[in-house]
């Protein structure tokens, strides 16, 4: 089920928008079809699970939502969500999932990708070699993660698969001992998530209940700015 909002200067018909566990975080977040909307949150933190927990908002609303998260331990099924744990990840993999729904009455909604650090522009060989990558992202270069932002975009746009809302987890690591506001840069290479996202946040839980959100891209308002939301 989605909820509607009336345009108040009569630019066309409401606007969809899925639903929003967080009320505040929703509005800024712009779910809507067609949409990119990347999410910069620090590892481990509270604010890393917003996209496991859009996902099941939007489930629990009868929102079909595909969820790609490799890292997410085992939990109960949950209904019109599937949750994909593949550790390779790539745009193809992403929109041949996606793609696998559109035939049905209900096909994808939302799609969560969890998070972009992980992925890979497209698919890797096969490695012989017993060493573990350390770090996703040191293999990634600046116009690889930015082709991986684009296709993702493409996706969300694409009328053939209904064009589902896609979000995107990014990890923001800030300098350590930093008390610095976050930045763009603390993104790492997702940051070239700038250039396709249609709204990009950075989020930071300065209390108990309170966020930092450094809005670093709004195609709906303006932007860069700052703002607080209690969660």
């Amino acid at each position: 089920m989605q909820q509607e909002i009336d345009d108040e200067d009569d630019w066309g018909p409401p606007v969809k928008v899925l639903p929003s566990p967080w009320p505040e975080l929703g509005e800024l977040l712009h779910l809507s079809p067609g949409h990119l909307i990347g999410i910069g949150a620090a590892r481990d933190s509270r604010e890393a699970e917003a996209g496991y927990d859009l996902a099941l908002h939007a489930a629990a609303h009868g929102v079909r939502t595909l969820l790609f998260a490799p890292d997410l331990p085992d939990r109960s099924p949950v209904a019109n969500l599937t949750v994909q744990r593949r550790l390779t990840l790539t745009p193809e993999t992403v929109e041949k999932d996606v793609s696998s729904y559109a035939h049905l009455p209900d096909p994808v909604g939302l799609v969560v990708i969890d998070h972009f650090q992980l992925m890979s522009p497209v698919t890797p060989e096969p490695t012989y070699s017993d060493d573990p990558v350390d770090d996703p992202e040191d293999i990634q270069p600046a116009d690889q993660a930015a082709d991986t932002g684009r296709r993702l975009k493409m996706l969300a746009t694409n009328t053939a698969y209904h064009r589902p809302t896609v979000v995107v987890m990014a990890r923001l690591t800030p300098p350590n001992g930093s008390t610095d506001p976050l930045a763009l840069e603390h993104l790492g290479l997702a940051a070239e998530l700038i250039y396709d996202t249609d709204t990009l946040l950075l989020l930071n839980r300065t209390t108990g209940d309170t966020i930092d959100a450094h809005i670093a891209k709004d195609r709906f308002g303006p932007a860069p700015t700052r703002t607080t939301i209690t969660w």
